[in-house]
């Protein structure tokens, strides 16, 4: 486990390098404080030491001579993964058809369904909170339209 560890370390810093190198190549805006490479330098930056510490604590690490754990789809814990990677690829296709507005509370009810969540109340109410907060969010600070689907021209 500890050499495919420092494996994916190297390969980790490899990539936030590369990205990080790309970065550098996305068109500055003049009165623009945060240009849109700010974010993807920060995550490049924190993948870097994030694979730093795992190569370093690797490094220094004695070999415990273990296998790392393979992916099974038989695992529960992989069915809920691949579950919940289903909900959000049907989440972005619904978004252009029924619009923000109704699929992220359906979404957000399914992912809190395969996390384990069984009230029923709670969850909607979460879920109807959650979508009514971020929508205000972007439509009246950010003012960033959200997909309406077939709700558009209505807010």
């Amino acid at each position: 486990m500890r050499i495919a560890n420092i494996v994916s370390a190297v390969i980790g810093m490899l990539f936030s390098l590369a990205a990080f190198l790309k970065t550098l190549t996305f068109k500055k805006f003049t009165n623009v404080p945060v240009g849109p490479e700010f974010f993807p330098r920060i995550l490049c930056i924190a993948l870097f030491i994030c694979c730093l510490i795992l190569l370093v604590t690797n490094i220094f690490k004695k070999d415990d001579k273990s296998k790392a754990p393979t992916i099974s789809p038989l695992n529960k814990d992989m069915q809920k993964c691949l579950l919940a990677l289903a909900v959000i690829i049907v989440y972005a296709l619904l978004w252009n058809v029924i619009g923000f507005i109704l699929a992220t509370p359906l979404a957000l009810f399914a992912m809190m369904l395969i996390l384990g969540q069984r009230n029923f109340l709670t969850m909607a109410i979460v879920s109807v909170c959650a979508d009514a907060v971020i929508f205000c969010a972007f439509k009246f600070l950010l003012h960033i339209e959200m997909p309406m689907g077939f709700l558009d021209g209505l807010f």
